[in-house]
C-alpha cells in the first residue's frame, strides 16, 4: 500500500474495507499468540507529521469460499468467450467447511476477495490483547 495517509492509527486498523494495517509491536505479539499465516508487509504511506506510525499492510491470502446453498442462482455467463460470469455476494454467507484453510488464521475468500475471514483463535487473540476497538467481527456458519 503506497500513498498519502493522516490522521491518528490504532494497533489494527481496518482500511478500504478489505485492507488490514497493523503496528509492528501488536503483530508480534499476535504471532507469539500462535496465530497462523500472519505476515506484514511495508506500506509506503506518507504521513505530514512528526514520528509518523510505522504501519505494516497484513497479507491477506484468497483461500476459502461460501457453500453453493448460500448462493443465489448463477446467471448466464456473461463472457461468451471464457464463459465467465459475476457472483453477487451473498446477503447471508455461509462457509464452505471443505474450502476453507487449516494453516492460516486470518485470510480473504477466493471467490469474493472483500470478504476478510478470521478464525475465533484469531478474534479471540484481538479481543483479549486490546486491538478490537477500530474493528467488528461477524460470526459466519461454516458448512
Amino acid at each position: 500500500m503506497n500513498g498519502s495517509a493522516q490522521g491518528e492509527f490504532g494497533p489494527l486498523v481496518l482500511v478500504n474495507p478489505c485492507e488490514l494495517l497493523i503496528r509492528p509491536e501488536p503483530l508480534q505479539r499476535l504471532q507469539a499468540e500462535g496465530l497462523r499465516g500472519l505476515k506484514g508487509c511495508r506500506t509506503a504511506l506518507r504521513f505530514r507529521k512528526k514520528n509518523p506510525p510505522e504501519l505494516l499492510e497484513i497479507e491477506l491470502l484468497p483461500r476459502g469460499d461460501v457453500h453453493p446453498d448460500c448462493m443465489p442462482e448463477r446467471p448466464p455467463p456473461s463472457c461468451p468467450k471464457c464463459e465467465q460470469s459475476s457472483r453477487d455476494r451473498p446477503e447471508e454467507p455461509i462457509l464452505d467447511a471443505a474450502t476453507l484453510p487449516q494453516d492460516l488464521d486470518l485470510f480473504r475468500l477466493a471467490g469474493f476477495s472483500s470478504m476478510l475471514i478470521a478464525t475465533e483463535r484469531f478474534v479471540e487473540a484481538v479481543r483479549r490483547l486490546g486491538y478490537a476497538q477500530d474493528i467488528a467481527f461477524r460470526e459466519l456458519p461454516v458448512r
